[in-house]
């Protein structure tokens, strides 16, 4: 097996890892894109989520 990167001939073992790594880049990038379409209000929600550093934040004047 081998992959044609930027039109070098790379063989064996390093082409599977990029394939495999490519293919599960890809993989992920539809998930996100997919959770998002499916429920664009989920946005908001995680917006207006409390941030775990803002009890950090709480400066009294």
């Amino acid at each position: 097996m081998s992959v044609n990167i930027m039109g070098i001939q790379i063989p064996g073992a390093i082409a599977s890892i990029v394939q495999d790594n490519k293919a599960i880049a890809e993989q992920a990038l539809n998930e996100m894109i997919n959770k998002h379409k499916d429920d664009p209000a989920r946005i908001i929600k995680e917006i207006q989520q409390p941030s775990p550093f803002s009890q950090f934040l709480d400066i009294k004047i």
